[in-house]
């Protein structure tokens, strides 16, 4: 689309917009019918340790995300010189799990717990255990269930109950409802009487527990109604585009899709909807999603089973830990340039050292890097503490301690890779990833191949992630076809024709990563021992 194309397309409102409140940044995209993105908007923020938890300050998210639209606002101006007044469809997207629960009035009845927080082992146990299915710390029933164990006055007030995507979306529209992906993260999901409900007997169980604890409601009463792609989540209140925007501007009435959280979001920006496809994010967080035919029998209790957005099995292994230490480090470098005169940018600055990670020895010359900043399930970590350790005969050059953090990041997937059993590993055939890490060519996604044993494709939309797949949930909400599955959506109207670049698995940077992983998880008892003492 030409210049005035899109600006009749942006006055008439065939566009969809996706904003997703990621750990790091609430940045938004909007796209035209041809699924471009025309303009965007982003504003950072961060989570706070406050308390003995990981958490965000509601009112900040709510600012964030005017903030946000308002730059979007911006950019739609200044690039087509029109007001953003209507908009065709919008999806709303967040990080995924952890416990937000209001009251009567829509407040918090405890603070915002985000799905950083690693400290209900024992309820994720017990619940495990009852339901007969691997319930992860993160999930918000194992949150329900520590606050009704351990402060059932508090508990006995939630009137709803939600994710941050889900908490966003209620506000914009009044309705409390979740993709299912992001409901799976809530409670396990399947198919019931042909639409997604959280499991039966796992509702009917934790009713159960709820009566021994005193709470005055059902669990289906308080939870989000599970919706599938493409269903119709609402639309913009007056209050709602008051809220989003409070310049005036936006019309009410805009239709919106189900909310998802960044796993699901995660996959549709990549496709990665049918069977033998995973999709593999590198961002605050470092987490795989492997998409099979039909769930496993047996699942090791670090892996997790949920859904993608329209209902097919997803093996899930997750890492709380990403890149936030890697950029902690561009960052001192950049700072030291910065003091030695340098005139260059933190992008630069970035390329830089992951290219010098690309000169590293091997298995990082004997260095090791833990960078773990909260806990880590996978590994048995339960607090964050980042470490960098080296013996006295190690190589201590830049490039060996770049390459020791690059492959930090993704030592946990791996390792979470190879409790999957060899069938179900068998069954992936290709990856695709996304986020910021693999903007630089030839760096991460190299290694991302051989730490999998998989070829790893990555388009040039890789660094838009969850808005890209959060407005593309909108557009397929909007103008998909009867009978049009989302995974057809996707393959044949949206990445037909897309830009991309595949490294296949090259072997013997496998067997270095090989290496380093095996003296990474030799060296793990050194992390729990600064867990335990620091």
């Amino acid at each position: 689309m030409n210049t005035e194309q899109i600006k009749t397309a942006i006055l008439t409102g065939e566009t969809c917009m996706g904003m997703e409140f990621g750990s790091t940044r609430v940045k938004a995209v909007l796209l035209d019918k041809e699924h471009n993105v025309i303009a965007g908007g982003a504003v950072t923020w961060e989570n706070k340790w406050e308390g003995g938890i990981w958490t965000y300050d509601l009112p900040d998210a709510v600012a964030n995300m005017q903030a946000c639209f308002a730059a979007l606002r911006q950019d739609v101006y200044e690039k087509y010189g029109v007001s953003l007044t209507k908009i065709g469809q919008i999806g709303i997207s967040g990080m995924m799990h952890g416990l937000l629960a209001l009251d009567a009035d829509g407040n918090l009845v405890t603070p915002f717990r985000t799905w950083r927080n690693t400290m209900t082992k024992p309820e994720a146990d017990f619940l495990s255990e009852r339901f007969g299915h691997t319930i992860p710390q993160r999930w918000s029933i194992v949150h329900l269930y520590q606050l009704m164990k351990t402060a059932p006055e508090t508990a006995a007030k939630i009137q709803k109950m939600t994710t941050l995507a889900g908490y966003i979306h209620l506000l914009l529209t009044g309705e409390l409802v979740l993709g299912c992906c992001e409901a799976a993260g809530m409670l396990p999901v399947e198919d019931v009487d042909g639409a997604p409900d959280y499991v039966p007997h796992m509702v009917e169980t934790f009713d159960g527990l709820a009566a021994e604890t005193g709470m005055p409601w059902k669990l289906k009463a308080i939870f989000p109604r599970v919706l599938r792609a493409g269903a119709s989540g609402g639309s913009l209140t007056p209050a709602g585009a008051a809220l989003l925007d409070p310049t005036g501007t936006l019309c009410a009435g805009i239709p919106l899709c189900p909310p998802e959280g960044d796993g699901g979001t995660g996959m549709v920006c990549t496709g990665s909807l049918a069977p033998g496809m995973a999709t593999v994010s590198a961002g605050t967080s470092t987490f795989g999603l492997f998409v099979l035919d039909r769930a496993p029998a047996h699942l090791d209790r670090k892996l997790e089973l949920t859904i993608t957005p329209d209902g097919n099995p997803v093996i899930e292994i997750q890492s709380n830990n990403g890149t936030a230490e890697l950029d902690g480090w561009v960052g001192i470098v950049a700072d030291a340039m910065k003091r030695l005169g340098a005139d260059c940018d933190a992008q630069s600055v970035y390329a830089a050292l992951l290219g010098a990670a690309q000169e590293g020895d091997y298995a990082c010359g004997g260095v090791l890097a833990y960078n773990c900043l909260s806990g880590e399930h996978l590994l048995d970590i339960t607090e964050g503490r980042p470490l960098f350790v080296r013996t006295p005969d190690s190589a201590l050059t830049l490039p060996n301690f770049m390459r020791a953090q690059l492959f930090a990041i993704f030592a946990p997937l791996a390792y979470g890779f190879s409790l999957l059993g060899a069938e179900e590993r068998g069954k992936i055939v290709s990856v695709k990833a996304h986020g910021g890490l693999f903007r630089t060519r030839g760096a991460a996604q190299p290694v991302l191949a051989a730490s999998l044993r998989l070829p790893v494709t990555v388009s040039e939309e890789a660094g838009e992630g969850g808005p890209f797949g959060a407005a593309l949930l909108a557009s397929y909400a909007k103008y998909r076809l009867d009978g049009e599955t989302l995974a057809d959506y996707l393959t044949n109207r949206v990445f037909a024709g897309a830009k991309v670049h595949t490294e296949e698995p090259d072997a013997a940077l496998a067997d270095e990563f090989d290496a380093y992983l095996k003296r990474y998880v030799c060296g793990l008892p050194v992390e729990r021992t600064a867990v335990d003492t620091l």
